[in-house]
């Protein structure tokens, strides 16, 4: 949520004129004739996409109920040095249909258990946040609020004084937890989420467990342990009753990790990586991909008995691999950003990329 993003457009050559002719030289040769009409000059791939009704452009996202799935296409970047990432984008939302709904300004997007996160930066390297539906039914701003976590169809944000606000998967704010709770037990300068300590963990939608293994920026041996219930605001420390002290973790994600899908065997693919649409469902496998030994390698994405479904599904320079999403599967063509169906492997989006000074 901390970082920041941001370019390179592709500049066209196209060569035209129709016959030119180079003058006779003293003594000798004869006049050379290029005809340029039987070259094919080099053109970018045109853009492909329509505007939703919803469209915002540079402005803040507004909630509606006919978008559909939301998707995230990249569409600036900025070349950096390679020891950092070779490109730091910008996203904008498009709708699966291929139709804009935002502009690219935005520094991240993600989705988190069925919510939506858009984070912005603002005046003086803050960072603007906004939480909405998954498909922008609702749409919330954040302000001065980071994330904390999610699960069980809660989502968690704190305030810059370590207050808590628990969200609701309709949009809703359930309950919120002033700072002053925390300062008492935990120091006056913490941050959620830091190395050693406070998070929060939760098996369900009523307790919230908090470890903390510093206080006041000391480390402690023997841990802080709160307890939050997330239904009245009270923080306490000792769980309610019904509750354990302590989460058993292995019985959490031993049961909910169950058994990792086995990936195709496919010649040439070093290894290969379960991907999970999250609006479809379905699980494909992605991988880098090299078919022969004169081929350059690429990451490539398959189904699940091994069939090639798109080639090109590499955004590395992007820090991040592949986005699959409500059936289509994001690939880059002629500098632009694109996502094709997977079911009838045809464009749906095409969005020529630009820099963040554009």
């Amino acid at each position: 949520m901390k970082k920041l993003m941001a370019a390179l457009l592709l500049l066209a050559l196209a060569g035209c004129g129709t016959r030119a002719e180079a003058p006779a030289e003293p003594g000798g040769q004869p006049p050379v004739y290029t005809d340029w009409s039987k070259l094919t000059p080099y053109r970018p791939a045109e853009q492909l996409y329509t505007y939703h009704p919803g469209y915002c452009g540079a402005g803040a996202l507004e909630e509606r109920s006919d978008y559909g799935a939301l998707l995230p296409y990249i569409g600036a970047y900025a070349a950096m040095d390679r020891y950092v990432v070779e490109a730091l984008p910008l996203y904008g939302l498009v709708t699966s249909e291929g139709a804009l709904v935002t502009d690219p300004v935005y520094a991240e997007i993600s989705f988190h258990d069925g919510f939506l996160v858009l984070c912005r930066a603002g005046p003086g390297g803050t960072v603007s946040c906004t939480l909405a539906a998954p498909d922008g039914r609702w749409v919330r701003q954040l302000a001065g609020s980071y994330y904390v976590g999610e699960g069980s169809g809660l989502f968690l944000t704190a305030s810059e004084d370590g207050g808590l606000q628990i969200w609701s998967a309709e949009g809703e704010a359930v309950t919120a937890f002033d700072g002053s709770l925390f300062t008492a037990r935990l120091g006056e300068d913490f941050t959620w989420g830091e190395e050693g300590g406070p998070w929060i963990d939760w098996t369900d939608n009523r307790v919230g467990y908090v470890t903390s293994y510093q206080v006041n920026g000391e480390s402690l041996e023997e841990a802080v342990r709160l307890y939050l219930d997330f239904a009245s605001g009270a923080v306490t420390d000792t769980p309610p009753e019904g509750y354990p002290d302590e989460i058993d973790y292995d019985a959490l994600y031993g049961s909910a990790g169950g058994s990792a899908p086995q990936p195709p065997d496919v010649p040439g693919c070093r290894y290969l990586d379960p991907i999970t649409d999250q609006v479809t469902g379905e699980t494909y496998f992605y991988g880098y991909y090299c078919p022969g030994e004169e081929e350059d390698g690429r990451y490539a994405l398959f189904d699940g008995g091994g069939g090639l479904l798109v080639d090109n599904a590499d955004l590395w320079r992007f820090d991040r691999l592949v986005i699959v999403r409500a059936g289509l599967c994001s690939t880059l063509e002629d500098g632009c950003f694109c996502f094709r169906s997977l079911a009838e492997n045809e464009p749906v989006f095409r969005y020529a990329m630009g820099t963040n000074s554009d």
